[in-house]
């Protein structure tokens, strides 16, 4: 049912003027965090009424385990790695291909490659099939020891309107056998893993295209594939499947002509990709954390709370994040009378270079409720779930607010959130806890730091009553 449309204007009016008031306001100072900042000549005649006051809140800070984190969105992670603080860490990576029909009526230029432009009949041979995957992130300190890698078929269909956590085991399929293996080494992020496929694989598919299934029939009779992680590898390592170097390719000569655009030819290719909107990829994560200072988290239960050793710990892919209390501000607005926010920040740090030397560069800030986050929330009502950019709050924006990692100077996380503060004051959010996510969650970047490094800064103008 629509609300009432005059109260609704009316709010809107209410809000607006004090948002003015807000941006007006900001200029009534200087980065002197002082009790008066930069007003003896812009008020000079209005001291005795106004004054713009600094304070720094200290925030309560706890860790926080979420369990899981979404791994079906950005960069496929697979390997081994042995983290002294987080534990010992597996991945298997899961993923789809999908080839694309080429439409073109047009021919290749002299040297051009358009893929799928040329196909294959009931005469094409094999020559090999082949797996690029592009790198694109690495962690682990044993930059020069070998990994492995082993490509597997998986029992169970991905679904590419699911949604998929690091927690989240599919079976891989003993039945359906080992498809690839290679043994590697990451010597640069800029190039590619190159995993030969075996013919046995490369010839079910072969003889799919020439029977003219089409790609979601195929897709629905392949299932899809795992990578699993060699028993001595000592290294994460993500792949961008975005990137045009990660791709499936059949390599396949025509001895006799098909059609017109199945030429009696050698070196003809058949191409697969990862990105397509129906196709699914996402990361399972196990983790022993029994012999590191966290071996408490094995058991707790999700979305409990838990401190330990007076420090907070931060690993967005370990599930373990800072939940931060907001009750001192909130305490703060209960005995503040007649003010405005000028400028909030929310500041962690400095941070210590010798243990966090890896931090994510950037947090964005969750509304927790009960400890939980709203999974839904965050996507359909981002404004009630999600601390948002200053600006969207005046606009149909709905981008979070980013708190960048000064990693020269201060080493400090800082970034604005007045608007939703002075949202929180004027009772049109509500907030008693928010958690920090970097601004990638599936990541293996870390912070260690002690619980005294969080707090607010916040500048306000404070004004007297009159007699």
């Amino acid at each position: 049912m629509m609300k009432n449309p005059l109260k609704h204007i009316i709010n809107y009016i209410m809000k607006f003027s004090t948002r003015i008031l807000i941006i007006l306001s900001f200029f009534l100072y200087t980065c002197d965090e002082s009790s008066e900042i930069g007003i003896d000549e812009l008020l000079s005649s209005q001291k005795d009424k106004i004054k713009v006051h600094y304070l720094e809140i200290p925030l309560n800070v706890s860790n926080v385990y979420l369990d899981s984190v979404r791994t079906d969105d950005g960069d496929l992670f697979f390997g081994k790695y042995n983290d002294p603080i987080f534990g010992n860490l597996k991945s298997i990576a899961y993923s789809q291909f999908i080839f694309e029909d080429n439409t073109s009526s047009e021919m290749p230029l002299p040297g051009q490659i358009l893929d799928n432009y040329y196909l294959p009949n009931e005469s094409s041979q094999l020559d090999s099939a082949v797996l690029y995957l592009k790198f694109s992130k690495v962690y682990g300190d044993e930059t020069f020891d070998e990994q492995e890698i082993t490509v597997t078929q998986i029992e169970d269909t991905l679904y590419s309107s699911a949604l998929y956590t690091s927690s989240r085991y599919t079976e891989i399929s003993p039945p359906r056998g080992i498809i690839g293996f290679t043994r590697f080494k990451v010597l640069n992020e800029d190039t590619f893993l190159t995993i030969p496929i075996t013919e046995k694989y490369g010839k079910f598919i072969l003889n799919r295209i020439i029977d003219g299934v089409s790609d979601v029939e195929l897709l629905d009779q392949t299932r899809g594939i795992a990578f699993i992680p060699g028993e001595n590898n000592k290294q994460i390592v993500s792949f961008d499947l975005e990137s045009d170097e990660s791709k499936f390719v059949l390599y396949f000569n025509n001895p006799e002509e098909g059609n017109a655009n199945s030429p009696a030819e050698d070196s003809l290719r058949y191409v697969f990709r990862f990105n397509s909107p129906l196709t699914k990829h996402y990361s399972y994560y196990e983790i022993d954390r029994s012999s590191t200072e966290l071996s408490l988290v094995d058991n707790l239960n999700k979305n409990e709370s838990f401190n330990l050793n007076d420090k907070i710990y931060w690993q967005s892919a370990s599930g373990i994040y800072p939940i931060i209390d907001l009750g001192n501000y909130n305490n703060f607005l209960d005995t503040a009378e007649n003010i405005v926010l000028n400028r909030v920040e929310i500041v962690t740090g400095p941070l210590d270079k010798i243990n966090n030397l890896s931090p994510p560069s950037k947090v964005i800030y969750y509304i927790a409720r009960n400890n939980k986050l709203d999974p839904v929330g965050i996507i359909s009502n981002p404004e009630e779930n999600v601390i948002l950019k200053d600006n969207a709050y005046y606009s149909d924006e709905s981008d979070p607010a980013e708190h960048n990692y000064d990693s020269i100077i201060s080493y400090s996380y800082k970034g604005e959130s007045t608007v939703f503060f002075q949202e929180i004051a004027m009772n049109n959010l509500s907030a008693d806890k928010i958690i920090a996510f970097p601004s990638v969650p599936n990541t293996f970047n870390k912070m260690v730091t002690n619980k005294d490094k969080f707090y607010m800064k916040v500048f306000y103008t404070k004004y007297k009553k009159q007699n």
